[in-house]
Parts: structure tokens; C-alpha cells; sequence
């Protein structure tokens, strides 16, 4: 079991920490959290966002149907900016620790696919020859399919996980997570030595 919980460690909890440090402390940088004072205010406002989305997607798809997407892509309110990709795709999942093992879920798969993708041409010019519609519509595809399986992380990572403890890494990626979510509001709240008056 010992090591099970040292490869859990280094395979699924620090990944996990650091991709929850990174998002947090990005969240808390640019405001998208208010003012989140704990781990529980900071995932409920992440929840609130995450449905705020969904609802958001579907008021733009029922309106104006014939007017261009410039015109009904309007954030939800308490949305920034449309280049905070990381943030938007990690409400996209949920939000969360959910949502961050979604989006981690959804790296590690379609990474892969990109590299099978490209390992099965000789060359630059191999690949440029053989570019057409149809590749791009099944690279479409299989970023959806890629999606599907991130959404359904759970089933993807027991399927993967080989092992007699297989509920230490989901213990290990939750304290992970804790745990960078925790420090990234620490560090937030930490006020910077320039900031003092002393």
C-alpha cells in the first residue's frame, strides 16, 4: 500500500495540487471569486458561476437565432473577460474539484490523442499531404468524444488505475486539491511587504 500512495502522490496528487494552486490563485488574481474569504465560499461561488454559465448557453441558443454569435456571446454576470480560457473550461466541467480533475482529465486525453495524431506521419510534408476535410472533422469529433470522457472522469481514471487501492488516489487527489486551494487563498490574503506601512 506504501507504495501505491507514493505513485498516487506523484502521479495524480501533484499534478493536481499544482493545476489548483495555478487556477485558484488565477481566480482570486482576476476577482472571479468576489470576495471568497474560505475553500467552502470559494467552491459555492464556483458552483453559482458554473450554473450561471450553463444558463447563459442556453438563453444564447434559444435567442436570436439568425443574429451572429458576436451579437449573443454576452458573458454571464460575474464572468470576465472571454480570454480567461483556463477559468471558463474549468466551469465548463463543473467547477470545483470536479470541474479541476475534469479539465486535468481532459488534458491528459486529448494530449494523447494529439501525439498518436502525429506520430502516425512520416514527415511535415506526409502530414500536409494527407490534410483535408475529413481529418479535420474527425479531429472535431474526437475533441468532443475527448470532452465526453472528461466529463466522465471517474470511469475514465478507474479504467486506468491499476491497482489493489484504487481509493487512495481519489484520497490523494482530494487532499491535492484541498491543499492548493487552501494555500493559493492563503498566499491571496497574505498582503504583500511593499503593502504594509511600517
Amino acid at each position: 500500500m506504501f507504495r501505491e500512495l507514493i505513485r498516487a502522490v506523484f502521479t495524480a496528487g501533484l499534478p493536481v495540487f499544482v493545476t489548483a494552486f495555478a487556477l485558484f490563485s488565477w481566480a482570486l488574481k482576476s476577482n472571479h471569486l468576489g470576495s471568497a474569504s474560505s475553500l467552502k465560499e470559494m467552491e459555492k461561488e464556483l458552483k453559482r458561476q458554473s450554473k450561471e454559465k450553463s444558463a447563459q448557453k442556453k438563453r444564447n441558443k434559444g435567442k436570436n437565432l439568425g443574429s451572429s454569435s458576436a451579437e449573443t456571446a454576452v458573458p454571464a454576470p460575474g464572468m470576465k473577460r472571454k480570454t480567461d480560457i483556463f477559468h471558463n473550461k474549468w466551469l465548463a466541467f463543473g467547477g470545483g474539484f470536479y470541474g479541476l480533475v475534469g479539465l486535468l482529465t481532459y488534458a491528459v486525453v486529448e494530449l494523447g490523442e494529439l501525439r498518436d495524431f502525429f506520430v502516425q506521419f512520416e514527415s511535415f510534408a506526409s502530414l500536409l499531404s494527407q490534410m483535408g476535410f475529413d481529418m479535420l472533422i474527425n479531429l472535431i469529433i474526437d475533441a468532443v468524444m475527448n470532452f465526453v470522457v472528461a466529463i466522465a472522469w471517474p470511469a475514465y481514471w478507474l479504467s486506468e488505475i491499476h491497482g489493489e487501492y484504487i481509493w487512495v488516489w481519489f484520497i490523494v487527489a482530494y487532499a491535492a486539491y484541498w491543499t492548493g486551494a487552501k494555500l493559493a487563498l492563503q498566499r491571496a490574503n497574505t498582503p504583500a511587504r511593499g503593502d504594509d506601512n511600517s
